[in-house]
């Protein structure tokens, strides 16, 4: 028996996708539900395919400086450094620095619902990351956004002109990564740079040095029919393969307004002086001076 290709596993991980939610169509008329549960199926999907290091939730984005995105269709974050708040049983709280991705996940794409997509992606990309630590090797540090649908009315040429619009509006290193449409195809960025081997698929992490003089940008359409996921997944786990392994910040602030209103119990001061009488008037001195200390917050 001929064993089957890379892309007849995918076609067929593609059409159980769009089976289990052409079967929500069927079973639950509100299209709030609906949605919800669209956005479970491709949790679920990207949790069984992603390597181990990452997961897929739901949820909020924050910042170091407390700057918190919409509540989020899907966030993938590294589940081996991340700290994790709960804000509710199904949605969590991830420190921007620790989030390779976010996903929005429309049941119908059209205009209005990429503008609104757009617009979070956008939120998302807008808070504050910690530089990343400059190695010798491949590495990204950006979050990158994502759209997936289950269905479009809009042929993929028509998506590729909202897409640009989007990216006119919300400017490059705020744009959206890539749009799929389940059993249609992929956009995405693309770029092609001097002596290069022409046109392919980017991320964009910022203009480049010299080198980069006269690349040109275009959004790029891919028609891959039933292997759309498969062309999704191809752009997406380079982003995860080479998120960066280190971030040297907890993600959330390290004290908060109750940090601020601690109550303070003196115990004593250090000091290396060796002279027991010398010592003890040192010791003395730093005791009066954190009793002073505490006298003025008092007032």
């Amino acid at each position: 028996m001929k064993p089957p290709t890379r892309q007849e596993i995918f076609a067929q991980a593609a059409k159980k996708l769009r089976a289990g939610f052409d079967e929500l169509k069927a079973v639950i008329p509100h299209a709030g539900a609906k949605g919800a549960e669209g956005e479970k199926l491709i949790r679920e999907f990207l949790n069984a395919h992603m390597p181990q290091r990452f997961r897929a939730s739901a949820g909020f984005v924050i910042d170091r400086k407390d700057a918190v995105s919409k509540q989020t269709d899907v966030v993938v974050y590294d589940a081996l450094n991340c700290p994790v708040y709960r804000a509710s049983d199904e949605a969590g709280i991830y420190p921007a620095d620790n989030v390779a991705a976010v996903v929005e996940v429309k049941s119908t794409l059209d205009k209005q619902k990429l503008a609104e997509a757009a617009e979070n992606i956008a939120a998302v990309k807008a808070l504050s990351k910690t530089p990343e630590v400059d190695l010798p090797i491949l590495s990204f540090a950006q979050t990158r956004g994502f759209v997936v649908a289950f269905e479009s009315p809009l042929d993929l040429e028509t998506l590729a002109q909202h897409y640009r619009e989007s990216i006119g509006k919300h400017l490059l290193g705020r744009h959206i990564d890539g749009i799929v449409v389940l059993d249609r195809g992929l956009l995405t960025l693309a770029a092609e740079f001097p002596g290069g081997p022409g046109w392919g698929p980017m991320y964009w992490d910022g203009p480049g040095g010299p080198e980069a003089e006269g690349s040109h940008i275009a959004v790029g359409t891919v028609k891959a029919g039933e292997d759309s996921l498969d062309a999704f997944l191809r752009l997406f786990l380079p982003q995860l393969i080479f998120f960066r392994s280190l971030v040297d910040h907890p993600g959330f602030a390290w004290s908060g307004p109750e940090m601020k209103q601690m109550h303070l119990t003196y115990v004593g001061s250090i000091t290396l002086e060796k002279d027991p009488d010398k010592k003890a008037k040192i010791l003395a001195e730093y005791r009066q001076q954190v009793i002073d200390e505490f006298a003025k917050t008092k007032k």
